[in-house]
């Protein structure tokens, strides 16, 4: 079995983390897959380390080291390994990366041993097109997409249509659409719901509406979101999964949906999704007060 490792230098110095993955792993008789620029600052005794690309190793599972939004780039750059995804938390609180810095070895013996179970975790497929129909760009992103304001506090005008539908015209800094797996993020934070981690539908949430009510809608899988950019006086940006995209321009027309494939992640604790998202947002609270 081969485990893959995408590391965050900034989250775990040292790589004290990725040494104790690394040895675990080689001693429960898998092999450990890091990337060839490690290759100088890793020890590798016995030779018993892979210093490979992912996509030619094909590791069975990936997992990562650092926050969630390592654990984000990570399936950003390998989701076409069709491969199970875990991560080892070494960020703030961590919603996503189920393994604390204290229990590497036991998790990584119950995945080696296939004690666990998969959650198939639904992607959004963003797409951008220009005023004359020709597509700017695509990407895939599994948390959500957010088209807000520019660099000045501007209102962002916004046409929303749900499967052809005009549902309303949006005034305000923007709005966030988000998987189930985002509706603990960006979605909660603006007063969205939340969805259980293997649902398939989609949440559009406002923020900071120029109106006298804020909402969120709730979409099925087959629905198809539009969201036109009308004229506006400073340029919007859209983020999928926080990362840069295309610049967006007056009357570009931004399509989302479900993406065809789902992302395949790895649970190895109880079923126990809400008083997970109680005790870490609890939690986050206190370590913001003691960082």
């Amino acid at each position: 079995m081969k485990i893959g490792l995408h590391i965050n230098r900034n989250r775990d110095k040292d790589f004290e983390c990725a040494l104790t993955a690394i040895k675990a792993v080689i001693k429960l008789g898998a092999v450990p897959v890091l990337l060839p620029e490690l290759e100088s600052e890793i020890p590798n005794e016995d030779g018993l380390i892979s210093f490979e690309e992912f996509e030619y190793a094909k590791p069975d599972v990936m997992v990562s080291i650092g926050g969630d939004g390592t654990f984000l780039a990570m399936i950003s750059e390998n989701r076409e390994l069709d491969t199970e995804f875990i991560g080892i938390n070494k960020g703030s609180i961590g919603f996503l990366t189920q393994i604390s810095a204290d229990a590497i070895e036991s998790s990584l013996e119950r995945i080696i041993s296939g004690d666990y179970r998969i959650i198939k975790r639904s992607q959004l497929y963003v797409e951008v097109f220009n005023k004359d129909g020709i597509r700017k760009g695509s990407d895939i992103c599994l948390n959500d997409c957010f088209i807000c304001r520019g660099a000045k506090p501007h209102i962002t005008k916004l046409l929303l249509k749900i499967d052809g539908q005009v549902v309303e015209r949006f005034y305000g800094d923007g709005l966030v659409i988000s998987t189930a797996t985002g509706s603990t993020a960006y979605n909660l934070a603006s007063g969205g719901p939340l969805l259980m981690p293997d649902m398939k539908d989609m949440i559009i949430t406002s923020v900071c509406a120029h109106t006298l009510h804020t909402y969120s809608l709730v979409v099925g899988p087959e629905s198809t979101i539009e969201i036109i950019v009308e004229d506006v006086e400073t340029q919007p940006i859209i983020c999928p999964d926080g990362r840069e995209f295309v610049d967006i321009e007056p009357y570009d027309r931004i399509v989302i949906r479900l993406n065809d494939k789902p992302v395949k992640t790895i649970s190895i604790g109880p079923d126990s999704f809400f008083s997970d998202v109680r005790r870490k947002i609890n939690q986050r609270g206190t370590f913001y007060e003691n960082g």
